[in-house]
């Protein structure tokens, strides 16, 4: 395990830049599963020279869903802003892998956020029982959070 970890928001511009082809975009979006996502070539270029394990897998199925923005606010509260129901972000919390991941992409996909990747890939680079219950908490904080001046 490397003791480093990558920097997300550079990684994300990769993923966007003129040098990742939209061949390769277009194969990390289309992946339908974990298990696919080491077979497809564009995980190599996504990470050149290194031999991806879990943690590189979970940021290239999860990259294609979430653009990125240095402000934007946690992901459980995007979520709620975005009213996805209570239920869909408890059955990512409880799933197991890797369909907590499969079921984490679908609601991505739905809510179109912008994540500060910074912090969303150190999430994903360390997912496990506490990043998702921190996701949860960000969702139920957001949602039990009297407005300012109420």
């Amino acid at each position: 395990m490397s003791a480093e970890l990558p920097d997300f928001v550079a990684l994300r511009a990769r993923f966007d830049s003129e040098a990742f082809s939209n061949g390769a975009r277009a194969e990390l979006r289309r992946l339908p599963d974990m298990e696919s996502v080491a077979l497809c070539p564009a995980l190599y270029r996504l990470f050149p020279g290194q031999k991806p394990d879990d943690r590189h897998l979970r940021l290239a199925f999860l990259l294609p869903c979430c653009k990125h923005d240095a402000k934007a606010k946690s992901l459980g509260t995007q979520l709620f802003k975005a009213k996805i129901s209570e239920a869909r972000v408890l059955q990512v919390a409880r799933a197991h892998s890797p369909l907590d991941l499969i079921q984490l992409r679908r609601l991505l996909t739905h809510a179109e956020p912008a994540v500060n990747w910074a912090e969303f890939g150190k999430t994903l680079w360390y997912w496990g029982d506490r990043a998702r219950r921190q996701f949860v908490e960000d969702y139920y904080l957001a949602q039990f959070t009297p407005a300012k001046g109420a």
